[in-house]
């Protein structure tokens, strides 16, 4: 068969930009230099106005990050007006909490020091990510200015964010440990603060978003499987009432049946109801 045909250009093509490294970190026991990396999902140049962005945190328990693994399911939100940035940060092995969120702002200030580069506005950020990386973008959420996470490059730019996406993300994790429906991830939260969880509250606290929430909080979209049995989901329900508490804007979906890392959540319909959020919030 030989035919010709006329094709509408209804929709850009997509750029992937794979392991972009935008920080160096101590690596082995200090010794060497770590590279951490992202990887940018953006459409092609030329678009008549610079996009807002999507950071992408993946879970992992803290134990282990792949940040290009979820990369098929965020084209999703690139094909909605999004550039998507996902993020590799430090997991518990190669250092203890605050590191990975110090490595999260690290990589909003990198992106936005490229701003042009990739087409992005940088006043118009989100931050989504599942599990161990639903707790990030909720912790880089609520400490918005607070100045001791930025550490490394590209001081001059702000970590500031304007809205959070946390898919069953843990949020106290002395309260995951304690209420989970099942002990065999107990472990993590050690490894995350450096000790048992029950003998340091002060540990508890600077990992815990509760902390951090006041009445300047940023908007929140709060997802959360109702059958997930290694994150409560009631702690998801308290942290939707505490922001509701302090006047913040906060929706909050209880996805019935819905597991741990459930394929659920990467369903058309829950990808309509995050990208009618993050319209309300970020378009112009």
């Amino acid at each position: 068969m030989k035919k010709a045909i006329s094709v509408a250009n209804t929709r850009p093509g997509l750029w992937q930009d794979t392991n972009v490294t935008y920080a160096q970190v101590p690596g082995w026991l200090g010794h060497s230099t770590l590279n951490l990396e992202l990887t940018v999902l953006r459409q092609f140049e030329g678009q008549p106005h610079a996009l807002p962005v999507i950071f992408w945190f993946g879970g992992g328990g803290w134990m282990t990050v792949d940040h290009n693994v979820h990369l098929p399911n965020l084209v999703d939100f690139v094909r909605a007006g999004y550039v998507v940035v996902s993020v590799q940060y430090r997991n518990s092995n190669q250092a203890v909490w605050p590191a990975q969120l110090i490595d999260a702002k690290a990589a909003i200030r990198y992106i936005k020091a490229h701003a042009e580069k990739y087409q992005i506005d940088p006043s118009r950020v989100a931050l989504m990510g599942e599990s161990a990386g639903g707790h990030l973008a909720s912790m880089a959420a609520v400490t918005n200015g607070q100045k001791q996470f930025d550490v490394g490059d590209y001081l001059d730019q702000s970590s500031d964010i304007q809205l959070a996406i946390p898919w069953y993300g843990v949020v106290n994790p002395l309260s995951a440990k304690q209420n989970s429906a099942s002990d065999d991830f107990d472990f993590v939260y050690r490894n995350l603060l450096g000790a048992k969880p029950e003998d340091h509250p002060e540990l508890v606290a600077q990992a815990d978003p509760h902390t951090f929430i006041n009445d300047q909080t940023i908007p929140f979209l709060i997802l959360h499987g109702s059958d997930d049995e290694v994150v409560p989901v009631e702690d998801s329900r308290k942290l939707y009432d505490d922001l509701i508490s302090h006047g913040v804007d906060a929706d909050y979906y209880v996805l019935e049946g819905g597991q741990h890392m459930d394929e659920l959540f990467m369903q058309p319909e829950v990808v309509k109801i995050i990208v009618a959020f993050l319209n309300h919030h970020l378009k112009e």
